[in-house]
């Protein structure tokens, strides 16, 4: 079977009489496992981050995810990202009801909170 997973997104901005757009083509993927690991994630603000559960996968199977900080509170934040020499290295946030859907490499994903402990949605397919 070919092109198991869709992704489809677009985003729109319009203010002070700017206007952007974004909506690329819906992308078609194939899939070469039948890994995933998805779930619910409490993850405290100490520390190096909280490493995501892969289950049963390996970093190195990593592909397409997509993450969502399930908290309503914009004043606060998710950071994701890779240890890099033990420390954790942010390549992004999430505030309260943000979300991201992207390719990831094979570095095994930390994440940790701004303050508090709060809550991320996530899924991982394999590459």
């Amino acid at each position: 079977m070919a092109n198991e997973l869709t992704v489809s997104v677009s985003a729109s901005y319009e203010k002070a009489n700017h206007t952007l757009s974004f909506t690329p083509e819906t992308d078609q993927i194939d899939v070469s496992g039948d890994l995933y690991s998805a779930g619910v994630q409490n993850v405290p603000s100490s520390g190096e981050g909280e490493a995501l559960s892969l289950n049963d996968m390996n970093a190195s199977d990593q592909g397409w995810a997509w993450f969502q900080n399930i908290g309503t509170d914009a004043s606060t934040h998710v950071s994701i990202g890779p240890r890099s020499g033990g420390s954790f290295v942010e390549c992004f946030q999430l505030k309260g009801g943000e979300f991201a859907i992207m390719r990831i490499g094979d570095n095994a994903l930390y994440a940790r909170a701004s303050s508090g402990t709060l809550d991320i949605f996530y899924s991982i397919i394999q590459a």
